[in-house]
């Protein structure tokens, strides 16, 4: 079983990569991708939900999102972003404390498959040192997760890749952006054929976003 995992650049209201990965497979898929996700919730689900036949294909999260598992029951997606503004000054971390956590969370899940013997594929939703910020932090992993051979990052490859149909206010990638990332990026990594969609229907796909 592929089993794909993500915040909402994974799972959202239109077709993400992994729907698109989903076509590759037959519908042999389960997606994991939780909206808003930290890195935390996205290591947890791989570790409880992987077997040993599996094939798990992840696009890791800002190193700078939190995640609360109250706040998630209440409502069914993640808070995102750390805001220290909601919380006592003397639990505050730092960003280089959210990004050294981020890597741990990163290593756990990599070790985790590598000792059931399970393929694991990383993706980024964004540079790995600038999370949510915007800012490229000088941060270095003291952990070896080897995110220098990863594939180019989403968000990055946005900025070359346009939406083929109309723009929204929305600010995620749309279908055919993620399209674009699956058949360019993800496909050769996972050395499989892409399912072939015309412009004119990821156009449509594009356009019927609200």
């Amino acid at each position: 079983m592929i089993k794909t995992f993500g915040c909402s650049y994974t799972k959202y209201r239109w077709n993400t990569w992994a729907d698109f990965l989903k076509l590759s497979f037959k519908g042999l898929l389960k997606n994991y991708g939780t909206p808003g996700g930290s890195n935390e919730i996205i290591c947890r689900n791989i570790c409880k939900n992987v077997d040993k036949d599996d094939i798990v294909v992840v696009m890791w999260s800002g190193f700078d999102r939190t995640h609360s598992d109250a706040f998630y029951k209440k409502n069914n997606f993640n808070e995102g972003r750390y805001d220290p503004s909601k919380r006592n000054h003397e639990y505050q971390l730092t960003l280089e404390q959210l990004f050294d956590r981020s890597v741990e969370y990163i290593w756990l899940a990599n070790k985790f498959c590598e000792g059931k013997n399970i393929k694991i594929y990383n993706f980024l939703m964004t540079i790995l040192e600038m999370g949510e910020t915007q800012e490229l932090q000088k941060f270095t992993s003291y952990l070896p997760i080897a995110d220098e051979t990863w594939p180019i990052d989403m968000t990055s490859f946005c900025l070359d890749n346009s939406s083929i149909g109309k723009t929204i206010k929305d600010t995620h990638p749309s279908p055919s952006q993620h399209y674009k990332y699956y058949k360019q990026i993800i496909c050769p990594n996972m050395n499989i054929k892409p399912f072939e969609i015309s412009n004119i229907n990821l156009k449509k796909l594009d356009d019927n976003r609200s």
